[in-house]
């Protein structure tokens, strides 16, 4: 018996491996960010992925997302010597990735949270692609402490526009220090300002609660806040054995509309712990006219 394929079930055919990736993609375990929900531009006109983010706090010691991370330092590691770093990141196929497949989130494309084991030593970078090599990424650490430091990824992937958090660790010679957390470190003084933190809500362990950050001078009045990665503060949590990250935007979000945009008065700031204890929480903000972002260190008990 002769069969006759008729050419109008070719698209049909054709599309079958393309519907199935679809849904292989989808059902990678990866975490939603709650931020993608609307599309934003930053101030160079660029579609940015911005916003409040996810209060949760991720343990990446139980989390794993499908991507590959090899992770070394080029120099030798020193406290208080810079150090370059070389990351070969790889997507769950196998593929590069390449600067072209991540999107822009809050005006970076990776956001790299670096910290030693006394939690005081924290570092905000964004790592550069290599411009030949697909997949290579760069940066440079200049650590503050000895001991095994944790390493954090966050970033979002344009093929599956799903936040992925990657974890590694490098150690500095030298003797580390114990961590040290105090339940009422929650006031910092520098420059003759204040700054504060305020614990609005709190239903137990599990639970969002709401945290007030505010910024004052000496004669008690608010400071302007200028952008910071295309938001007016920026908070990172963490517990003493880093295990996980939970990465906080103000939930009184305000797109800048230029660089030298300003916000006064308090911020609020979303967070939902895993478990009872004290965290420490750096707030990275830039004040009025500085030139360089400041990191403000306060623990807050749960």
């Amino acid at each position: 018996m002769k069969t006759i394929f008729s050419s109008k079930f070719l698209p049909f055919f054709l599309a079958i491996p393309f519907v199935g990736l679809f849904f292989v993609i989808r059902s990678l375990p990866v975490e939603p960010c709650d931020f993608l929900h609307e599309e934003t531009y930053n101030l160079e006109g660029e579609l940015d992925y911005c916003g409040p983010g996810d209060a949760g706090f991720v343990d990446l010691s139980i989390r794993r997302w499908p991507m590959s991370l090899d992770f070394r330092a080029l120099d030798p590691l020193e406290v208080g010597k810079p150090c370059r770093f070389e990351m070969n990141i790889k997507q769950a196929d196998g593929s590069p990735l390449a600067a072209a497949d991540v999107a822009l989130s809050h005006t970076r494309k990776i956001h790299l949270l670096a910290i030693d084991p006394s939690l005081q030593d924290y570092q905000h970078l964004h790592p550069e692609a290599d411009p030949l090599f697909k997949g290579i990424w760069r940066f440079t650490l200049t650590p503050q402490k000895a001991g095994i430091y944790q390493v954090f990824l966050d970033l979002i992937p344009i093929r599956s526009p799903r936040r992925v958090l990657l974890g590694t660790s490098f150690k500095v010679s030298g003797k580390p220090e114990d961590p040290y957390l105090e339940e009422g470190n929650t006031l910092v003084s520098q420059k003759n300002r204040t700054f504060k933190i305020k614990r609005l809500e709190n239903e137990g362990p599990g639970s969002e609660i709401m945290i007030q950050f505010t910024a004052v001078n000496e004669q008690g009045d608010d400071l302007p806040l200028r952008p910071v990665m295309g938001a007016f503060a920026h908070m990172v949590a963490f517990e003493t054995n880093l295990k996980g990250f939970a990465h906080l935007h103000p939930l009184e979000y305000e797109p800048p509309k230029s660089g030298d945009d300003a916000r006064s008065g308090p911020l609020t700031f979303s967070f939902k712990s895993p478990d009872s204890g004290i965290y420490r929480l750096w707030a990275q903000v830039k004040v009025g006219d500085d030139k360089e972002e400041c990191f403000l260190p306060f623990d807050l008990k749960i």
